[in-house]
């Protein structure tokens, strides 16, 4: 465990998750920030992703600190503005209650016609290629990882 006197304390390292050196940790920060440059140039909202942070629409660039064959590496993701975000998940407007939230997660499942959320999954797909395609013009590799956790990520590595 990372804190034997906290025993809720791990890390990824008890799960069986390696992370990557320094050194290449160090070049995914240096990608993840080429990343928001370029995709700022393009003229899209860009920034990085920090636990902190409220959503906000754009693409998030996040840095994953596991090897990579443990899965890590850069992604970015876009994210819509929160109207169709809270549209898509049958949310209502204003201010939302555990309550709330519970009904929305219990309807989901039978929503699957619904247009505001066949749009925000139209939306994501169409934005996944388009930074594809902004990423690999600036001379980068960008791809779509088929992650099944993950289906609109983007995956970058310098060619």
């Amino acid at each position: 465990m990372a804190d034997s006197a906290d025993p809720f304390d791990f890390g990824p390292s008890d799960f069986g998750i390696r992370i990557a050196s320094d050194e290449v940790l160090t070049r995914r920060d240096e990608l993840a920030d080429r990343v928001c440059a370029e995709l700022r140039r393009a003229g899209l909202p860009a920034r990085r992703h920090s636990a902190d942070d409220e959503q906000v629409a754009g693409a998030e660039v996040a840095v994953d600190r596991a090897e990579e064959t443990d899965g890590g590496g850069v992604f970015v993701q876009w994210c819509p503005d929160q109207s169709l975000v809270r549209a898509a998940l049958g949310l209502p407007v204003g201010d939302v209650d555990e309550q709330a939230l519970n009904a929305a997660a219990m309807t989901l499942p039978h929503r699957a016609n619904d247009p505001s959320l066949i749009h925000s999954g139209a939306v994501k797909r169409h934005m996944q290629a388009a930074i594809i395609g902004i990423l690999c013009s600036a001379g980068l590799r960008a791809y779509d990882p088929e992650n099944e956790y993950g289906p609109y990520l983007v995956q970058v590595d310098v060619r």
